[in-house]
């Protein structure tokens, strides 16, 4: 691939390069050689990225599958390509299927039943793989086995039914601890603290380590905070700030002006992708021995507006959930108080007999 100029020609400037399904020579003429190097940019753009749009209908019909002989593998190979996930998500992807690949990675698509599904679901209990992560796993193969229905490589599948995700419980920390963390944490790690714990913003990639300046309104006191992609119907949300944290706001961004910083979370002037180092030896230094991830900053935040008595509904928008089925799900272990509180204020029967009212001792409740 390459711009060369032929004299005598009208449109003398030419962009060629070699089909890589076909391995012939192709080319295309322009007058200017400006356009000739920018197709010349778009051929490379095509080769690294979208090689199959070289393929034309005639290679295409050549290459169609044959559902009567196309394999699981072969089938989520097709899958993969047309669907493009990026690094992270084909990392994803391939862990969730490697359990499948290996036991019916051969077996045509087609003849994948109830039966074959169940057994991979057995296996993965066997080798104990958590009840979630099997529901996981299985959601994936599930997807791609409806894809090949919707291609036309089987008939519509029946999958059994994938094991209830109970969800891993943690305990937040508390907020002895994170007093603990803050006098034990650098600088960067200290904004982790109070963008997650106070502002209940997901700790990594997908949220708080995309946050800049330009998401920061102190004359408002909003925070806008961009969705994490499992939740498309909220593509951003806002998030008050807290009067007592505006000074501590207009202190971060005087010092990263000063600095040129863009984004809210750096370390040595750049921006940062994970903190799991920095967080190990922050909790070392402040004596905590127990399991505390990063992400157990958003669980405080819900933690303690629950506890305060925040209805679930206002937790979940300010946390960005789609629903406050996930609240309920993770956090229900905090509202035992609430539930109480809320029965004993109740007003007292007053017209009910003393008779129903038997005399005993706290002593003996407590027995």
């Amino acid at each position: 691939m390459a711009v060369r100029y032929r004299k005598g020609r009208a449109s003398p400037w030419q962009c060629y390069w070699n089909n890589p399904y076909t391995g012939k020579r192709e080319c295309a003429n322009f007058r200017a050689k400006e356009e000739a190097e920018k197709h010349d940019s778009l051929i490379k753009h095509r080769l690294r990225f979208e090689r199959e749009s070289f393929r034309t209908e005639e290679d295409e019909e050549e290459n169609a599958p044959d559902s009567r002989q196309l394999t699981l593998e072969a089938c989520y190979i097709l899958y993969l390509k047309q669907k493009q996930f990026t690094k992270k998500g084909m990392s994803w992807q391939m862990d969730a299927m490697r359990q499948p690949l290996k036991s019916l990675g051969a077996t045509p698509i087609d003849k994948i039943g109830r039966m074959q599904l169940q057994n991979i679901m057995d296996e993965m209990g066997k080798a104990n793989v958590k009840p979630v992560t099997v529901r996981a796993r299985m959601s994936v193969l599930r997807t791609v086995l409806r894809w090949a229905a919707a291609q036309g490589y089987r008939e519509p599948v029946d999958c059994p039914i994938l094991p209830p995700a109970h969800y891993e419980r943690f305990v937040p920390p508390t907020p002895e601890e994170l007093a603990a963390i803050l006098q034990s944490a650098p600088s960067h790690i200290v904004r982790v603290v109070i963008l997650g714990a106070q502002c209940g913003v997901r700790v990594g990639p997908c949220e708080l380590f995309r946050l800049t300046w330009n998401d920061v309104d102190l004359h408002q006191r909003i925070l806008h905070v961009h969705g994490a992609k499992k939740n498309p119907h909220a593509i951003w949300r806002e998030v008050p700030i807290r009067e007592s944290l505006l000074p501590v706001f207009l202190g971060w961004q005087q010092e990263d002006a000063r600095m040129g910083m863009e984004y809210i979370i750096h370390y040595r002037g750049k921006p940062v992708n994970k903190i799991q180092t920095a967080w190990d030896e922050t909790l070392r230094r402040a004596g905590i021995t127990r399991r505390i991830r990063p992400y157990d900053l958003r669980h405080a935040f819900a933690t303690e507006a629950i506890a305060a008595g925040v209805d679930i509904g206002t937790v979940a928008r300010l946390m960005g959930h789609s629903s406050p089925s996930m609240i309920l799900m993770h956090y229900q272990y905090v509202m035992d108080g609430q539930k109480r509180a809320a029965v004993e204020a109740l007003p007292d029967l007053h017209m009910c007999p003393k008779t129903c009212a038997q005399q005993i001792s706290p002593n003996e409740i407590t027995s």
